[in-house]
């Protein structure tokens, strides 16, 4: 049986590390997002301490004291406001980059299966072959043995 040769192979090969290479910027995408949406509630938790800290001491501080809690709060509150704008930013980033990344994979996949459907039909053209070499060899042995040689 002859070899099979996908003559698109260095093609394929390209399409592959195209998609490789896809896989790793959504893989990094993620983990800014991970990041961004991990500070953010970072923020968060920090913002819920600091006001229920300044509810529990309100009476007990005094207006210096009262002025640097509200100034960190409303610090924390600009923060938040820009930490969710980052996470907004990344989600975009991280959804363009699937979207980049199934391209790359259908791109892929459509010479992969033009390689699958290649090899069936060499598959099918070494078969045929084989029969008609096996018939040809069935004719003549038949052939002979009507002729009344030896099988």
């Amino acid at each position: 049986m002859k070899r099979f040769a996908f003559t698109l192979q260095p093609v394929l090969d390209q399409r592959k590390r195209i998609e490789e290479e896809k896989q790793q910027i959504t893989a990094a995408r993620q983990r800014d997002l991970d990041a961004a949406e991990s500070e953010l509630r970072r923020l968060n938790a920090e913002f819920k301490h600091c006001s229920d800290l300044l509810r529990e001491q309100h009476r007990a501080l005094d207006a210096e004291s009262l002025r640097r809690h509200y100034a960190h709060i409303q610090f924390l509150d600009r923060c938040i406001v820009a930490q969710i704008q980052v996470v907004a930013e990344r989600r975009v980033a991280l959804d363009r980059a699937r979207a980049e990344l199934l391209a790359a994979s259908k791109e892929r996949k459509a010479v992969d299966t033009l390689k699958e459907r290649r090899y069936e039909a060499h598959v099918a053209e070494e078969r045929r072959i084989e029969q008609n070499e096996l018939d040809d060899g069935n004719a003549r042995r038949y052939g002979r043995s009507a002729a009344g040689g030896l099988p």
